[in-house]
């Protein structure tokens, strides 16, 4: 755990030890993720039958995979 060592005390850092321009990176990074997964899903739902049969899906997976919210991998 980082520390910062002042005259009178050590305050810990509630953040982790990182600075708020690496917890906003990291924010943005989770943000692109979420993005690309809805992007993907949205993509896969409108692939047809020859093409979900040549990468070994069903419209059942496809139901299944679109169905989940973006958050969820």
């Amino acid at each position: 755990m980082r520390t910062l060592a002042t005259t009178s005390a050590v305050l810990v850092r509630p953040s982790g030890g990182k600075s708020r321009a690496q917890r906003l990176v990291a924010l943005l990074d989770l943000v692109e993720s979420w993005l690309a997964r809805r992007r993907q899903r949205l993509d896969l739902a409108e692939l047809d039958d020859r093409l979900l049969q040549d990468i070994g899906l069903t419209r059942a997976d496809v139901a299944r995979e679109t169905a989940k919210p973006f958050w969820q991998p």
